[in-house]
């Protein structure tokens, strides 16, 4: 009995049916993934970086990024190829769903000139890249873009009419001169730019204008030419001399030496001067209007009438 109550009041282990509370251990001692939990995630403490971690990281990235670039090469040569692949493969399934490229209408701008049949047909050449078949993969800046690398295209306007028809409206480049430069005779527009798709030989009445620099140098003058008529119907051709200046060369056969500045306004008192007194109409070899305010003239040597010797006179 002594010893049952010894026990009872002693040292030893408690009754049973009682537990001793147990002690929490401090922070620092407890486990690496108890201190996680409790702090909430990982801390600099809990993952040192040294060189061979960062090594390891670095030697796993190239591995990822290679197997990526090997799993491309493998699917067709490049990143690019994989891309390319994919886009086909959503192009396809766009145009099997209903949003084919199953109409393209070609149209001229309001109140343009209008577009022939052949020159739609080249806009159809352009504007769908390879391997596209759906109206979602076309952008209409990007076939705008792709009609405007035509040369006898001036401007363009692309729509997309849902589900399936792609609308572009084209306006194109006017004829306005010949220019004779170097033996070679082009087709320009108003901004002197070549026509390349257009023949010479298809417009004799172009205007024509020969020499370097001509063709984009020419358009102030062409357009005065147009508000005289008088002159523009004796004009065979507008030479370009030194880059600077231009001579008229007539049907007749006289030359008109225009100034260096102000040759509009010479045009336009050539034109009073032959209203008032035929001046283009008679026979001169020169006109020079180079000087301010003076008008000289050459008269031909073979005038009517013999106020002029013949050939082997004085």
């Amino acid at each position: 009995m002594a010893a049952v109550r010894a026990r009872r009041t002693g040292g030893g282990p408690p009754p049973r049916g009682k537990r001793r509370k147990a002690v929490a251990p401090s922070y620092e001692n407890m486990p690496r993934l108890a201190r996680i939990k409790l702090s909430g995630g990982l801390s600099s403490d809990d993952m040192p970086i040294t060189t061979k971690s960062l090594g390891l990281a670095l030697t796993g990235l190239v591995l990822i990024v290679g197997v990526a670039v090997a799993g491309a090469a493998w699917l067709g040569s490049s990143l690019f190829d994989a891309r390319e692949a994919f886009a086909r493969s959503a192009d396809s399934a766009a145009a099997s769903v209903g949003f084919g490229v199953d109409d393209i209408e070609i149209a001229a701008m309001p109140n343009g000139p209008v577009i022939t049949d052949a020159r739609a047909a080249e806009v159809r050449d352009v504007i769908v890249p390879e391997g596209r078949h759906s109206i979602l993969s076309l952008d209409p800046q990007d076939v705008q873009a792709r009609v405007l690398s035509l040369d006898w295209v001036a401007s363009a306007r692309v729509r997309r009419l849902w589900p399936s028809t792609l609308l572009i409206e084209v306006e194109r480049r006017q004829e306005y001169a010949l220019w004779e430069e170097d033996g070679q005779v082009s087709v320009i527009d108003s901004n002197g730019e070549r026509l390349l798709a257009e023949r010479a030989a298809d417009h004799p009445n172009l205007p024509m204008i020969v020499g370097a620099g001509a063709g984009p140098a020419a358009e102030p003058l062409l357009e005065a030419l147009e508000a005289l008529p008088e002159v523009r119907q004796r004009t065979e051709r507008l030479v370009r001399v030194g880059d600077r200046r231009w001579n008229l060369e007539l049907v007749s056969g006289a030359t008109v030496a225009l100034p260096d500045d102000g040759a509009t306004d010479a045009l336009a008192r050539l034109e009073a001067l032959h209203a008032e007194y035929a001046l283009l109409d008679r026979p001169l070899v020169q006109l020079d209007m180079r000087a301010p305010g003076r008008l000289a003239v050459r008269i031909h040597p073979m005038l009517e009438g013999g106020l002029r010797p013949l050939l082997g006179g004085a």
